[in-house]
């Protein structure tokens, strides 16, 4: 009886693992950063929606020398949220980035608390730099932000964590 259990877990085992790795999950990760590794011009940064949860995923690349973070969030209508992680006001400081904080996503320049049902929408002040749908494309649940929107947006990052 033994060795049934154990084999019959070891099966279960072995086909939860097979689908946890079914889909793009091998082509972006969840976690703090995932360096871009894209050779193609438009490719950007691509981000698997299934991916993306209530916890940030942190995502960046280089532009001409220069770190660009992205995070991805889940809001809690189930809508996939972007943003850059640099402040728009704050962004000349090196400390112009977000940490989160169970809902919310905290300045580490000036504390300014930020939810993440308003991230990637709301622009203009102390807030992460809003990424639209307009700003990035969405196909079989993938979701690529264009190396061109990274380029416009690289000057805030400039002193970004240059500690």
């Amino acid at each position: 009886m033994h060795k049934n259990r154990t084999r019959f877990f070891t099966g279960v085992i072995a086909a939860v693992m097979v689908i946890a790795t079914v889909g793009c999950s091998s082509e972006a990760e969840s976690g703090r950063t995932q360096e871009n590794t894209s050779d193609t011009a438009e490719a950007g940064i691509e981000i698997c929606v299934q991916d993306i949860s209530t916890t940030a995923s942190y995502y960046d690349t280089t532009v001409d020398g220069t770190t660009v973070e992205i995070f991805a969030v889940l809001a809690s209508d189930g809508t996939v949220r972007l943003a850059m992680n640099t402040c728009q006001v704050c962004n000349g400081s090196p400390y112009a980035y977000f940490e989160q904080d169970g809902d919310d996503f905290v300045c580490q320049n000036c504390g300014n608390r930020f939810s993440s049902d308003k991230i990637g929408l709301t622009g203009g002040g102390c807030n992460p730099v809003p990424i639209t749908e307009d700003d990035y494309a969405e196909e079989s649940g993938i979701i690529t932000v264009p190396d061109s929107f990274l380029e416009e947006n690289a000057h805030r990052f400039s002193r970004w964590k240059q500690f």
